[in-house]
């Protein structure tokens, strides 16, 4: 009788297994406490680490159920609550760490792989996976095992340790095995049973035992496995055993769904084309504590971003995958995205705990979210704060890309920053003060939904036409229509801009575009141009054009983009309408496809055109260096502003 060490257990969201009149021979039911578990869904909208467990296919005979099953690596997850669980590795990493694990013993030994599209690493002989770069402050390092067999428990799924995995396997075969043995003999009595059984230590609470079970009933072999508290030898003991819990244990974890963002990664090359670090706004310690911080939102815009370098190249969705309808697909660079978090320097034990003991007892939910969001805010504005976050901020981006520089020490491509809410501001006053310095000159920032506009109004730190950011950084400030946080910038530069509004963002998707508007949006910009030539207004616009081209805070071209949003519909509900959408306009950026393509996009065309005219110098490419300068084709925000689907 085996007796493996103790596992420490975590646990997978569970999907319900086959119904027992589905199954054929050999059955597999799940004796759970829950008499019909159900799928757990993952915390936050399109989670993106696929974490609910597909159904397991049943054998049908004896020698079916015997044959060998892949094992499923896993990782183990702390949150920002202090929760642990086990999630897959990609689909795509299974073969790879399948591969590598099959060498660790040989001469071509394998100790490291790389997974997650390069960012992680798996040491196999410690078992244990650590960051490499991605995020900062980096992942934790934590645990990682391959299994076969699962325990259910509160509708999800709990990895055994390789130790106990390898015992139970052993002993299922040894069931299996004997069952065949007996089949092939006389024929069985009309009801028979045979059992096997593995014995576990755990770290509180009585030794348990996995008990297997073949039973032959009317012509069908039925197999029942379960994980129960082992009975001791008095009545007592046999008393308090029966009021522990009984687990079922299931073979197999299933197919791995196909993580976010996975399937475009996989099309790519490992070589890197752009880098865009991500900062977070507001409220990120209440939003990464539900699962949708900006560890979320960086893997839903990371994909988006594929997503559209794909589609440049010529690549076409096919389902759930992508396909090239040419012979030879391209090789497409990829864009890597990081993550910058300064959270933690508001948000201590110490500030969050006297925060706690003078909020008031009541409407605790509204409280907790001014508690994790306005006061962000406040504390940026306190002069002694601010300091501290604009420091936590450079050192966040410097060790974020610090850490990428080391795992990809020849990249000589461009750096973008992406702020979002008062990230934005942030980063635009680290830009423009200097202070703290950065060790590199950005190509580009990108603000999205961040009230700029506001806070150099509220600091009578207004810029004039000539005002740029050093080095030349482009600045365009990205907003959603009714975004109650977003503020414009241009007519804070001159006044006279208040006239002119602000560009629309291309519409990236396939479906009713028109020439990058979406069709409202297209048809109200016809109406709108027929109306101002048909009262003599053109001259005025091109005036106000002709001024943006003389501000130098993008380089001549627009500073203020909007998205393409239908706001008739909320603001004839009034007040109530507007604040409904308050919340979601908010917090759309990141996993917005056109905030995604646009940002993508201007970073290439900036790039090439600035690499472009560093080495030919302006005469020899006047296209590019317009592009640099921004006052090329369509930088004044006329009809002529290329779509998306035109730019690499």
């Amino acid at each position: 009788m085996l007796q493996p060490q103790d596992p420490t257990f975590q646990h997978l969201p569970l999907k319900p297994q086959w119904p027992n009149d589905l199954m054929a021979t050999v059955t597999s039911p799940v004796e759970s406490p829950e008499k019909s578990p159900v799928p757990v869904p993952p915390p936050g909208e399109g989670w993106p680490l696929s974490t609910t467990q597909a159904l397991v296919p049943q054998p049908r005979s004896l020698q079916e159920a015997a044959k060998a099953l892949p094992f499923t690596w896993l990782w183990e997850e702390k949150n920002e609550k202090g929760e642990l669980r086990w999630l897959p590795f990609r689909r795509s990493d299974q073969p790879r760490l399948d591969a590598a694990e099959g060498k660790v013993t040989s001469a071509e030994s394998e100790d490291i792989v790389r997974v997650e599209g390069g960012r992680w690493k798996v040491n196999l002989q410690q078992r244990s996976l650590q960051d490499c770069y991605g995020s900062d402050p980096p992942k934790e390092s934590c645990r990682v095992l391959r299994g076969r067999w699962f325990l259910i428990s509160n509708g999800t799924l709990t990895p055994y340790d390789e130790q106990t995995d390898e015992a139970i396997e052993s002993a299922y075969q040894k069931l299996l095995q004997r069952a065949e043995m007996e089949s092939s003999e006389a024929k069985p009595a009309e009801s028979y049973e045979m059992s096997e059984e593995v014995k576990r230590a755990v770290a509180e609470g009585r030794p348990r035992t996995i008990l297997m079970k073949l039973k032959f009933k009317a012509n069908k072999w039925k197999f029942t496995c379960a994980d129960q508290a082992q009975t001791g030898n008095s009545l007592f003991s046999y008393g308090k055993s029966l009021l522990e819990s009984s687990y079922g244990v299931q073979r197999g974890f299933g197919e791995i769904e196909r993580q976010l963002g996975e399937v475009e990664e996989e099309m790519m090359s490992k070589e890197i084309g752009h880098v865009i670090v991500l900062v977070h706004g507001i409220g990120e310690k209440m939003w990464s504590e539900e699962g949708c911080g900006l560890a979320w939102s960086s893997g839903v815009f990371r994909q988006l971003v594929h997503a559209k370098q794909l589609r440049g190249h010529g690549f076409v969705k096919a389902g759930d995958g992508w396909e090239f309808p040419g012979e030879t697909p391209p090789e497409v660079k990829k864009d890597e995205v990081l993550e910058a978090s300064w959270w933690e320097t508001v948000h201590t034990d110490e500030m969050d705990a006297r925060l706690a003991r003078i909020s008031l007892p009541s409407m605790k939910q509204v409280r907790q979210i001014a508690n994790f969001t306005v006061v962000d805010a406040l504390y940026y504005m306190h002069p002694g704060h601010k300091e501290k976050i604009l420091k936590a901020v450079a050192k966040s981006v410097e060790s974020a890309l610090a850490r990428f520089y080391e795992h990809h020490p020849d990249y000589k491509g461009s750096v973008v920053l992406a702020g979002h809410s008062l990230g934005g501001v942030i980063l635009f006053e680290l830009l423009r003060t200097g202070s703290p310095k950065l060790s590199f000159v950005p190509q580009v920032l990108f603000t999205m939904g961040s009230p700029v506009g506001l806070f150099l109004h509220t600091a009578d730190s207004i810029p004039n036409r000539s005002f740029s950011l050093p080095g030349g950084t482009r600045y365009f400030n990205i907003f959603h229509p009714l975004d109650p946080v977003a503020y414009r910038v241009e007519p804070l530069i001159a006044e006279e801009l208040e006239k002119l509004d602000p560009e629309w963002i291309p519409c990236d998707s396939d479906q009713l575009n028109w020439g990058g508007y979406k069709t409202n949006h297209a048809l109200h910009q016809m109406g709108k141009t027929m109306y101002t030539w048909a009262r003599g207004e053109e001259k005025a616009k091109n005036d106000l054009l002709r001024l943006i081209g003389g501000v130098a805070l993008n380089a001549g071209d627009r500073v203020d983009w909007s998205l393409q949003e239908d706001m008739s519909m909320w603001t004839t509900v009034g007040v109530a309408g507007e604040l409904m959408q308050a919340l979601p306009s908010h917090s759309c950026y990141m996993k917005s496809p056109d905030v995604a393509a646009f940002i993508q996009n201007h970073s290439t065309k900036i790039a090439v055109a600035n690499s472009l005219v560093a080495k030919h110098g302006p005469e020899m490419f006047p296209d590019a260096s317009e592009t640099v300068s921004g006052k090329g084709k369509g930088s004044s925000g006329t009809p002529g502003t290329p779509s998306p689907k035109s730019a690499g």
